[in-house]
């Protein structure tokens, strides 16, 4: 059974232990405006954490017996799903620790409605070893929260999950026909510097009873990292588009040479440009793109790799209007795999609220020789370095989505492929194809030309053709390396002066 505990009013010593719950009291519901006064309070209590030395949460030892195998099969035992009863749509289930989470979070429930003994009150849940059904393991002596999962009747009246927090600052949330993917994160600090990365972790969250015709889902967590305290707020709305709008409040303990806002994780394996495996699908990967909207309204696509090397690459920009990393291959004979089903993996895409100023969109490749492994990162990083002290707020909105043509009016890439050219061993041809509705609608005489720009290399033809039965066009473009460098290419189509798709991004590496 789901066990309660209510804590005390306030933090108790919140200056000198940070130790304390946030507890709140108020009469009648739970209203927007005592959500933000609970919110208000989560800031200040971050913001004194970060004033404090890092501490690190202790493990549960007796968990760590639990592998990978034993793990998958833990379930949470049906009278232990929170809001199970009361007729509303959420309900939250719960991970217990063990495999690589180790680590318990601190879970609290806030009843919506009651009397004004009871409306409003933050309440500690409690975790045991019979909430879970251990299968033929045997059950620790103690186990605690890894983290949790919303369901909701997403794809019919059957709860499906729409989004699970499982892991440092982890979060996922899908939508309508979708399946786990591309993951987000809480923050990103130091990702591909010279010193080792930090991961900061959710410590505790706050979920919001709702009202039993609600269709949205409030969620309060505190982050906590060597490098930054924070206070967050989610605000959950399901769909054939599940959207999270995301209110950050970030207080620097120590400068850090790399901040990521928005940070988002993925996995690309192989796909249309490689690299060849001995594999019977022809591509595995989450996300096979990184998309971007410029705050000048550009719209630009960069095609991910599995490159031989460590690659990071920036996009610098002003005030951006959207990025993301996307899944823009649907057709599942492109993948050939029906139990990962990555034709229904999601596209991940932040669109800041707010102006956001001057900094780039990063994005970090890293190999990898199996899909088990994420090797795609993407955030955005403030052209202005972080302080000791500084207090930082960004306000964002993540949606997972299948629907990604809604989100161009222009023709856009939907594959790109590299081939070397016979009689020079440093050039290389890359074929990038467009298709859309600016192409669909073209008149059959008018001339499909391009605009390419290179640098770190030498241009050596560009052609377009269109492919037989297709309203598609595919761009030639061949270039020759010099030395080890790596080739930047960018490039649109364009009839008449008038500008006919997004700009494709991509490298020619040695």
């Amino acid at each position: 059974m789901l066990r309660c505990g209510t804590d005390l009013v306030g933090m108790r010593d919140a200056v000198v232990r940070l130790v304390g719950l946030l507890v709140v009291f108020f009469v009648g519901s739970f209203s927007t405006a005592h959500a933000q006064g609970f919110f208000d309070k989560l800031i200040e209590r971050a913001r004194l954490s970060a004033g404090q030395a890092y501490a690190k949460e202790t493990a549960i030892p007796d968990t760590a017996k639990l592998g990978y195998d034993t793990y998958r099969g833990i379930r949470l035992r049906p009278d232990s799903v929170l809001w199970r009863e009361g007729g509303g749509r959420f309900r939250v289930e719960f991970f217990p620790t063990g495999f690589l989470y180790q680590t318990p979070v601190k879970i609290y429930v806030i009843t919506r409605s009651g009397t004004p003994d009871t409306a409003g009150t933050a309440t500690a849940l409690s975790a045991s070893p019979e909430m879970f059904d251990f299968g033929k393991a045997t059950p620790p002596a103690q186990v605690g929260f890894a983290g949790f999962k919303v369901t909701y009747p997403l794809n019919g009246d059957k709860h499906d999950e729409i989004i699970s927090f499982l892991g440092a600052s982890y979060f996922r949330p899908i939508g309508t026909g979708q399946a786990y993917g591309a993951s987000a994160r809480g923050l990103a600090i130091d990702t591909a510097q010279p010193r080792s990365e930090e991961f900061p972790e959710f410590r505790e969250f706050w979920l919001v009873e709702p009202a039993p015709g609600d269709k949205t889902l409030t969620v309060f967590a505190l982050l906590e990292s060597p490098g930054a305290s924070g206070a967050y707020a989610f605000t959950l709305t399901p769909g054939v588009r599940t959207t999270v709008d995301v209110d950050a409040r970030l207080f620097m303990r120590h400068g850090v040479s790399m901040l990521g806002i928005a940070p988002l994780t993925s996995m690309f394996l192989s796909g249309k440009s490689g690299p060849w495996r001995d594999d019977f699908r022809p591509e595995v990967h989450d996300s096979d793109g990184l998309a971007m909207v410029t705050g000048e309204g550009e719209r630009i696509w960069r095609p991910l790799t599995n490159p031989g090397s460590l690659q990071v690459s920036s996009f610098v920009d002003n005030n951006p209007r959207g990025f993301g990393l996307q899944q823009r291959e649907r057709r599942f004979d492109r993948y050939q795999d029906s139990v990962a089903k990555y034709q229904v993996r999601p596209s991940l895409w932040v669109e800041p609220k707010g102006d956001w100023g001057e900094g780039e969109v990063r994005l970090v490749e890293i190999p990898t020789p199996s899909e088990y492994h994420d090797n795609i990162v993407a955030f955005w990083v403030s052209r202005w370095p972080v302080a000791k002290g500084q207090a930082l707020e960004y306000r964002f909105r993540l949606s997972a989505l299948s629907d990604e043509v809604a989100l161009a009016s222009d023709a856009r890439v939907v594959a790109t492929r590299q081939a070397s050219i016979e009689g020079n061993a440093r050039a290389r041809r890359l074929v990038v194809e467009f298709e859309g509705d600016t192409l669909a609608k073209l008149a059959e005489e008018r001339l499909v030309e391009s605009n390419v720009e290179v640098s770190g290399g030498k241009l050596l033809r560009t052609e377009t053709d269109q492919p037989p039965g297709s309203a598609n066009r595919r761009l030639f473009i061949d270039v020759e390396l010099e030395g080890r460098r790596a080739i930047d290419i960018r490039a649109y189509l364009t009839a008449g002066g008038e500008r006919l798709s997004e700009t494709f991004a991509g490298q020619v590496r040695p």
